[in-house]
């Protein structure tokens, strides 16, 4: 895992369809505001010619559409049909960017806002031959780094956040376990290869799978320090939701990507420590007995069902068929 060794603002209407190697995609579901809020902090953006794309995920509106005619040129519209999650929509994202000769993708959640105007610079720049992904420093809202980067502990399947102050090279691109996917710069070539984002996790550890998957197939995922970018933190999914997805997740993350032992040493630490933990906070923070012991029930028998149908608790971890085997878009 080595390290990988001014621009002037343009404008909307010097940018032409074919001189755009990046692609801006927002994905939006039913938030409209917090889409418009993103979609206007990307005028901050110095350096490469870029087209932005919002990528509608099956909204009750078609929010994509309207928020395109409200901007203009850069900014275009896919509506896709109903919602596919995140990993299904950020797939979408690869192939429309794919179809149009882009060479990146910049990932983004829709919560979030783009404070430094050399974001899309610097990212790209890390991005070299073997690279599959590079984010920025996550912030909160007031400033403080949310995310440097993702960390991973097998044997018990927790994932964390790397801090500010634990950075060891902080003028210099650096590898992670994962990047966070609230922002993601994705090289096309690179997801491709690896057949993109796994579709079945729907929200919630996806990037965590596809970042493991890449360091599989000997693609980096890095974060660059110098760049940054705000993060709303949980404003598109309710509590609940988030909870029941998590441990549902995490689960199914062990299942495709650990070793026997892995998921072995996962399971016990998950009815030891991880379940109990898990109803005590949903109790703690408003959850009935009932309701947080029958999220654990779901999240399981989800999985065990998933299983069934698979024929095989542990299952090879695979994306969506981003792209067909020549390197084209898949149909």
């Amino acid at each position: 895992m080595n390290e990988p060794t001014t621009s002037q603002r343009v404008k909307p209407s010097e940018i032409r369809p074919d001189s755009a190697e990046l692609v801006i995609a927002i994905l939006n579901w039913n938030g409209y505001a917090l889409t418009r809020d993103c979609v206007e902090s990307l005028g901050r953006l110095s350096g490469p010619a870029h087209r932005v794309l919002i990528v509608d995920n099956g909204s009750a509106e078609r929010e994509a559409e309207r928020l395109a005619g409200e901007f203009g040129e850069p900014v275009e519209a896919l509506t896709l049909p109903r919602n596919v999650g995140v990993g299904g929509g950020y797939n979408a994202a690869i192939r429309w960017a794919r179809d149009r000769g882009a060479r990146y993708v910049l990932l983004l959640n829709n919560d979030t806002l783009v404070d430094d105007p050399l974001l899309a610079e610097r990212l790209i720049a890390a991005c070299g031959p073997g690279v599959f992904a590079v984010g920025p420093l996550v912030k909160l809202p007031g400033g403080r780094v949310w995310t440097a980067g993702g960390l991973l502990k097998w044997r018990t399947c927790w994932t964390g956040h790397l801090q500010a102050d634990e950075i060891t090279s902080p003028a210099a691109p650096y590898p992670v376990a994962w990047v966070d996917g609230a922002c993601m710069l994705v090289s096309v070539a690179a997801a491709c290869e690896m057949q993109g984002f796994d579709e079945v996790f729907f929200l919630y550890w996806e990037e965590v799978d596809v970042c493991v998957r890449a360091w599989r197939h000997e693609l980096r995922c890095l974060v660059d320090p110098r760049a940054s970018i705000v993060h709303l933190v949980n404003q598109t999914a309710p509590p609940s939701q988030i909870d029941y997805l998590m441990l549902r997740n995490a689960i199914l993350f062990m299942r495709r990507n650990g070793t026997r032992r892995h998921n072995a040493t996962f399971l016990l630490h998950l009815l030891c420590w991880r379940v109990p933990l898990f109803v005590a906070r949903r109790i703690k923070h408003g959850g009935g007995v009932r309701e947080s012991t029958g999220m654990v029930f779901r999240s399981l028998a989800w999985n065990l069902r998933d299983a069934a149908r698979k024929r095989g608790w542990r299952l090879k971890a695979q994306g969506s068929l981003v792209c067909d085997h020549k390197g084209g878009p898949s149909t």
